[in-house]
């Protein structure tokens, strides 16, 4: 068993990333979660979490792209710094949401609305968390309508708990994968990450 910490922005993340684990690397363990700051956060101890992983204490973190205008411009924003090998560093395009709504038809028929909705490509979605909230508004499905907003914020009081349940219960990510190119990589990336390596 491999025992590593994770870094993320947000709860929403956390539980993608669990899934991933559980889907696909059952020998991978999460001793801690950090983060829950946002990017900034990561962005600011990114360097710290490398040389933690290179003595022996291995990461894996994820950010979303948001606005940058893709993922290669935001590393060399970021990292100007050799990434370790026990540092697993991921970006989300455009965010988490992104790879949630890749998996077409099931997160469609749970939002109850048509697939057609949906982009075949969620990385061309340019703002996801709003494009499900307006998929939250089409919708008859009253479990669903907590995810909408109330006054000035900016997701509804139930956003979190409900595509948090979607992920654990129902979200496939090799069907996801299909349709979203970065969640695609992350995932093969995912299945090599510290193979043969002697940290346990």
């Amino acid at each position: 068993m491999h025992y590593v910490f994770a870094v993320v922005e947000d709860m929403l993340q956390e539980v993608v990333l669990r899934k991933l684990l559980a889907t696909y690397r059952r020998d991978i363990e999460l001793s801690d979660v950090l983060g829950y700051r946002g990017n900034t956060y990561i962005r600011e101890k990114l360097v710290g979490f490398n040389y933690a992983a290179s003595q022996g204490l291995p990461h894996i973190a994820v950010t979303d792209l948001d606005n940058n205008p893709c993922a290669s411009n935001l590393l060399k924003l970021w990292v100007n710094f050799d990434i370790h090998s026990n540092l697993l560093f991921r970006i989300a395009v455009r965010e988490v949401e992104a790879w949630i709504m890749a998996d077409r038809e099931a997160f469609a028929r749970f939002m109850g609305v048509a697939i057609n909705r949906i982009h075949k490509n969620t990385e061309e979605i340019k703002d996801p968390k709003l494009h499900v909230i307006n998929l939250a508004r089409q919708t008859r499905k009253r479990s669903i309508k907590d995810i909408i907003p109330i006054g000035i914020g900016s997701q509804g009081p139930g956003y979190n708990s409900i595509l948090s349940g979607f992920v654990r219960d129902n979200w496939n990510p090799d069907n996801a994968s299909a349709n979203n190119y970065s969640l695609n990589k992350t995932i093969e990336r995912l299945k090599e990450y510290l193979e043969g390596s002697l940290i346990k």
